[in-house]
């Protein structure tokens, strides 16, 4: 029922077509989990509503073939996230104060290093992905080189995209709802649907990583 849900094969190949089913119905299932669930009233959750926005948005720009608007959102979509998480299980109350007081939160730094770099909660990932990428993620937001080598082709300006790298951030989309869908079910005290996701995450991954 689990692999159903995704519609996923053991060692199966997928192509862009497949991933972008995937992190729609992965969205579908997650709304349909946790739009009712009764959660406290915490600025981290709106940030992480808009990443997981950001997600579907990502999701719809790739399928109507528009990669560079879709990278344009790699940063925000990270950045919210990070930003959600340390408000949710990481700021004190006094921090939470200043924020909605219209205060900035600390920098993106700090925000990793109080989340902390553990392989269970996730840490370890938002880490690597942070390090990796977000570079790349700010240059493709604010219009920088890396938008710009992506249109210049021999005799023309047009957009070239790699499917490969449609497909890695569609990756990085999906890891973000499955954290995302884990923190509002855990909210929710919802172990049976953990227990479910954390499932569809491990197959997804097997898959990806030719496990």
């Amino acid at each position: 029922m689990i692999r159903q849900s995704l519609h996923i094969k053991e060692h199966e190949t997928m192509a862009l077509n497949q991933i972008i089913g995937i992190a729609k119905e992965l969205s579908t299932w997650i709304h349909a989990q946790t739009n009712e669930a009764d959660c406290p009233c915490n600025p981290g959750l709106a940030l992480l509503q808009q990443s997981q926005d950001i997600c579907d948005a990502v999701t719809i720009l790739i399928d109507e073939n528009l990669p560079g608007p879709a990278w344009a959102l790699a940063r925000p979509m990270l950045d919210s996230y990070v930003r959600g998480l340390w408000l949710l299980n990481h700021a004190s109350d006094k921090e939470i104060k200043k924020f909605l007081d219209g205060n900035e939160l600390p920098g993106f730094d700090k925000l990793l290093k109080a989340i902390g770099n553990d392989k269970e909660t996730g840490g370890a990932w938002i880490h690597k992905i942070s390090e990796s990428n977000r570079e790349a993620f700010h240059d493709l937001t604010h219009g920088g080189i890396e938008q710009v080598s992506r249109r210049i082709a021999d005799d023309s300006i047009q957009p070239t995209y790699p499917e490969e790298e449609q497909m890695r951030l569609m990756h990085i989309q999906i890891e973000i709802q499955f954290v995302i869908g884990v923190q509002l079910l855990a909210l929710a005290n919802d172990k049976i649907e953990i227990k479910k996701l954390y499932a569809m995450a491990q197959l997804y991954r097997a898959v990806i990583h030719g496990i």
